[in-house]
C-alpha cells in the first residue's frame, strides 16, 4: 500500500465532491435540498446521484410526513451514505502524544482516544512500528473491522504528494515516508497531512462563509501553523506541502525556536515559548519538557488574569508579535477571511489589546479593511476532524475511478 495520491481533479469530479461534502456536513438529503444547498441544476444532481447510487456510495431513503408518519404526495427520497463503505481512522502525532478518531463513511465520530507515548527518540522504523501497532489497537478495541483508510495529521513540513515528513518538530527522523511505511504495515491507503491544513479544512467546513475566497488560519498552540485555502480548497506548494509561517523569522537576535534558528514567530507565541519565559520570570529552572501540559497553561493565564504584572506584559508581547504576524499575512496574501485558532485562543482576551495596536500600527488600512478576522476557540480535535474528511474524500473518489477503468 502507499500514500493516498492526490490528482487534479475533473469537473465531474470537483462536482461529485461539493456533493458529497455536502451531504457528509448537512446529513441526508432529498436532490432537490441538494441542487438547492449546492446551486446545481436539477439534471446535474441527478446524473451525479444516479452514479454515486450505481456505486453504492449512496442509498435511498423514503421520508415519510413528520406528522403523520404517513408518506403524502410525491415524498421527498432523501440520500445517505451507505453502512457499507466502512471506516476511516484519523490520527494525530504531537509531541509524544497520539490523538485517534474513528468515523464512519458519512464522517460521523464512532470513537476517539488519546494515548501518551514517547515518540521523538525514536528511529524511523520503529516509530512506524509503533504508529502502526497503536492504530491496529485501536481499531480492534472499537470493532472496526471495516477500516479502509487512514488520515495523520502532522506537525512540522509535509509533503502531501509524496507522504513524507521532511520536518518535524515532533518527531526524531527527517524525510520520512511515513506514508509509504504506515502503509505497508496496516495493509490500507495512507493520506498525511500538516496539522494547521488539517485543523484549516476542519474549520472552513463548518463554516460557509471560510469557504468563499481566500482563507487563512492561523493555528497558535504546541507550534504556530498556517493553513491556506482558496475557495475552500488547501493551497500546495512546490512540493504539495503547506506553509512554514510559524518559522518566519521576525527578529534575528530574538528567542530560540525549536527548529534552530532564533526570532521565528512561534518562538514568541507558541505554548512552549510562553511557558518557558513565565518560567523565566519567576526565577524557576528552565522546564525540562519541551511542551506544557494543558493544565500548566492554564494555570500561567489564569495567573496572568489575576493581575501579575510580569505575566502581563508577557501576554502583551506575545500579543504585539500576533499583531505583527496577522499583519504579514495580510499585506503578502490579500486574505478575505484571518482566522486566529488552536489552544492558544485560551488566553485570547489577554492577547487581544497589544494585538488589535500592533496589527493597526503595521498594517496599510486600506489591505486592513479588506480581511475579516475570526477567533474560533477550537480543541486539537479538529485535527483529527480535518484529516479524515479529506481521507473520505480521496476514498469517495477512487471508488468513482475504480468504477470508470
Amino acid at each position: 500500500m502507499t500514500a493516498i495520491t492526490m490528482l487534479p481533479l475533473s469537473s465531474r469530479e470537483t462536482a461529485r465532491r461539493r456533493l458529497l461534502d455536502a451531504l457528509r456536513r448537512e446529513g441526508p438529503m432529498a436532490r432537490v435540498e441538494i441542487g438547492q444547498h449546492l446551486g446545481m441544476s436539477p439534471a446535474s444532481v441527478s446524473d451525479l446521484t444516479a452514479s454515486l447510487l450505481d456505486e453504492g456510495v449512496l442509498v435511498a431513503e423514503e421520508a415519510a410526513d413528520p406528522a403523520s408518519g404517513l408518506i403524502r404526495g410525491r415524498p421527498k427520497t432523501r440520500l445517505y451514505f451507505a453502512e457499507s463503505l466502512g471506516s476511516v481512522i484519523g490520527v494525530w502525532t504531537g509531541f509524544n502524544r497520539i490523538e485517534l478518531r474513528l468515523v464512519d463513511s458519512a464522517g460521523r465520530n464512532r470513537a476517539s482516544r488519546h494515548i501518551e507515548r514517547p515518540l521523538r527518540n525514536l528511529g524511523a522504523e520503529e516509530l512506524m512500528d509503533v504508529l502502526a501497532g497503536t492504530i491496529t489497537a485501536f481499531a480492534e478495541e472499537t470493532g472496526a473491522h471495516t477500516v479502509k483508510a487512514v488520515g495523520l495529521a502532522c506537525q512540522g513540513y509535509v509533503d502531501t504528494r509524496d507522504g513524507i515528513v521532511a520536518w518535524s518538530p515532533v518527531l526524531g527522523t527527517r524525510d520520512l515516508p511515513l506514508a509509504a511505511g504506515l502503509g505497508e504495515r496496516l495493509g490500507r491507503p495512507v493520506l498525511i497531512e500538516n496539522d494547521a491544513s488539517a485543523m484549516a479544512f476542519a474549520i472552513t467546513q463548518r463554516n460557509a462563509d471560510l469557504r468563499s475566497g481566500r482563507t487563512a488560519c492561523l493555528m497558535v498552540g504546541d507550534g504556530v501553523g498556517l493553513g491556506f485555502l482558496i475557495q475552500g480548497e488547501l493551497y500546495r506548494g512546490a512540493r504539495f506541502g503547506g506553509s512554514e509561517f510559524g518559522h518566519v523569522r521576525l527578529r534575528r537576535s530574538g528567542p530560540q525556536c525549536r527548529c534552530g534558528g532564533r526570532g521565528c514567530i512561534e518562538a514568541y507565541l507558541a505554548d512552549y515559548a510562553l511557558h518557558r519565559d513565565a518560567q523565566l520570570i519567576d526565577h524557576r529552572p528552565a522546564p525540562s519538557l519541551l511542551l506544557p501540559s494543558e493544565d500548566a497553561m492554564g494555570a500561567i493565564v489564569e495567573q496572568a488574569r489575576a493581575g501579575d504584572p510580569a505575566l502581563l506584559n508577557l501576554f502583551q508581547a506575545a500579543g504585539e508579535v500576533l499583531g505583527d504576524a496577522v499583519g504579514i499575512l495580510i499585506q503578502t496574501l490579500e486574505p478575505d477571511h484571518i482566522v486566529i485558532c488552536g489552544p492558544g485562543t485560551r488566553a485570547m482576551d489577554l492577547l487581544r489589546p497589544s494585538f488589535e495596536a500592533a496589527l493597526e500600527s503595521q498594517t496599510i488600512p486600506e489591505l486592513r479593511a479588506l480581511a475579516a478576522i475570526h477567533v474560533v476557540e477550537s480543541s486539537m480535535d479538529l485535527l483529527t476532524e480535518g484529516v479524515v474528511m479529506q481521507a473520505l474524500r480521496e476514498l469517495d473518489l477512487d471508488l468513482a475511478r475504480l468504477k470508470a477503468a
